[in-house]
């Protein structure tokens, strides 16, 4: 025991006359040369893993610290943080520092430690990193398989806590603090046809599991949706409902207001992977020039444009839309046939959903989640009531809704589709072509030599009676008008009326006659109102 003192004494002495007469160049070489071999008899190897490198957020640590956080609570260690913020959907464990754990990967051990210290100078921060201790033999499996899992891992762990949060534009970039969405649509409790939303469904799963595929065939990992149909069909709950299957943020585009093509293309730079960016009623949102119209745009709504169609479709698939991989673009609009056929094309938009009024097998999965009943005595009226009526699905959860009773529920829904039905049949003309006709009690048509009474008010055609002898002919015809295929007179009942068969075919001629001519009129006033648009901006800008 006093010979090993000894040694220790002299070992000391001797550092001791190394440090304080030796130069530094030479104290610093044997010390390397001691370092070197006392190197050759440790077995273990050693990996630092520090929080920033350079300023910026060193990636490994991030995917370190979530892989370990998710081992910790199935490993015995005696002290561990745990945490829970409101943009993470689960708990968060993370190790105190100076402490150790052992992590098995193919069964090799793998030794972590994690440390947190304090900078040196005026401005101190926290310095914090892991370190992996591990059998030398095996350092090329570290870097070559271990490191690379974990941050295949990791970013598995961060898309599954993740919540989904909402990002609106403003001032020509994205709010930097976006909302958290709690919508708890999904596609199981979503109410549209089955087959359809199987095969969207199927269509996702497909694209989130192609980014290799895309690789290899040369294609960007993105993908672009067009939902279409009538309003209040369901389409911004397909929206919220790929969200939440997805786990993706969803960034909302007002395409009014961005300022420019050049706005557009950094909003579109500045979107995170694997998000949803949503551009609803995308044939509202700015004013393009319909290329297939054949009527030039007046050079006053051209210079008005914000974002051009050029721009637009550089927007959808340019050179810019290659930054960045897993993003999908949802485009929604109530006419299709507005928007330009360029924007509809594959690879802009691939899928095209149609969302149109409940169908029965909307109605059957509402029923299943608000009533829990998958059959019913009543359902074949609703199956012959709904072709007929023009219902939406969030119309028919309204109605379903009013009582937790199956019996009374449905029979209240269809008291209210025939209501509805009874409605749309005998209140023909609607409020919006009210103003065309009389403000007087019978509603009659004006700009006409003889004025026809219309059914109004839902009264019925046979309880409506002429003064006069009874005419032994009663006619019932349909005045239509077309304009560009939107605004359609509806079906109208021509009463019985004094004036003979011929009479009454005049009247039709005359007022068909007339209805071209204002037709003619327009289209001339429309073409004359756009040359003189022209040449008074070709003046102001002489000027």
């Amino acid at each position: 025991m006093n010979s090993v003192w000894a040694l220790l004494a002299s070992i000391a002495l001797i550092r001791t006359t190394l440090y304080n007469y030796l130069p530094e160049k030479l104290r610093l070489y044997i010390s390397a040369r001691f370092e070197e071999w006392t190197r050759r008899f440790n077995t273990d190897e050693t990996m630092v893993f520090k929080d920033y490198q350079s300023s910026k957020m060193n990636q490994l640590f991030q995917a370190a610290n979530l892989y370990l956080g998710e081992s910790l609570p199935t490993i015995s260690i005696p002290r561990v943080t745990v945490e829970k913020t409101e943009n993470v959907r689960n708990l968060t464990f993370s190790m105190e520092k100076n402490t150790e754990m052992i992590d098995v990967y193919e069964n090799i051990p793998m030794k972590w430690k994690y440390f947190s210290d304090y900078s040196q100078g005026m401005s101190k921060h926290e310095i914090r990193w892991y370190e992996l201790s591990f059998h030398k033999q095996y350092k090329s499996l570290v870097t070559n398989c271990y490191l690379p899992y974990i941050l295949e891992r990791a970013n598995k762990i961060k898309e599954r806590n993740r919540v989904v949060q909402l990002h609106t534009a403003a001032h020509d970039f994205w709010t930097p603090k976006p909302v958290i969405i709690q919508h708890p649509m999904t596609f199981e409790t979503l109410a549209m046809d089955g087959n359809l939303k199987k095969e969207l469904v199927e269509d996702l799963d497909r694209f989130m599991n192609s980014k290799e595929y895309y690789q290899q065939i040369g294609k960007v990992w993105k993908r672009g949706y067009l939902l279409y149909g009538p309003p209040g069909t369901g389409k911004s709950s397909l929206i919220a409902a790929m969200a939440n299957h997805l786990n993706f943020d969803i960034y909302n585009l007002n395409l009014s207001a961005v300022s420019s093509d050049f706005v557009l293309q950094n909003l579109l730079l500045s979107t995170a992977n694997r998000s949803i960016l949503v551009i609803e009623d995308i044939d509202c949102s700015i004013k393009l020039q319909n290329r297939e119209s054949g009527i030039e745009q007046p050079i006053k709504y051209q210079q008005q444009n914000k974002v051009t169609l050029s721009g637009l479709l550089n927007f959808f698939d340019g050179i810019l839309s290659c930054c960045g991989e897993g993003k999908i673009l949802v485009a929604t609009t109530n006419y299709k046939d507005r928007i330009d056929r360029a924007l509809l094309r594959a690879g802009r938009m691939d899928m095209h959903i149609y969302l149109t009024y409940c169908t029965f097998s909307a109605f059957k999965q509402l029923a299943l989640r608000y009533l829990e009943i998958s059959d019913h005595s009543l359902f074949h009226h609703i199956e012959k009531l709904l072709p007929k009526v023009k219902v939406s699905p969030a119309e028919v959860a309204g109605e379903l809704m009013k009582t937790r009773d199956p019996k009374a529920s449905i029979e209240g829904l269809i008291k209210h589709l025939e209501e509805k039905l009874i409605a749309d049949g005998n209140s023909e003309v609607s409020p919006k072509h009210h103003s065309s006709l009389s403000q007087t009690s019978n509603c009659q048509v004006h700009k006409s030599s003889i004025s026809l009474p219309l059914a109004c008010n839902g009264a019925s055609m046979d309880n409506v009676k002429s003064p006069g002898p009874k005419p032994d002919v009663s006619v019932k015809s349909k005045l239509t008008a077309d304009s560009e295929g939107d605004n359609n007179f509806e079906k109208t009942d021509l009463v019985r009326d004094r004036s003979s068969r011929h009479n009454i075919l005049q009247v039709i001629e005359d007022m068909e006659k007339e209805l071209l001519s204002y037709k003619e009129a327009i289209i001339a006033l429309q073409k004359k109102s756009c040359g003189t648009l022209n040449k008074l901006a070709g003046i102001k800008a002489t000027i």
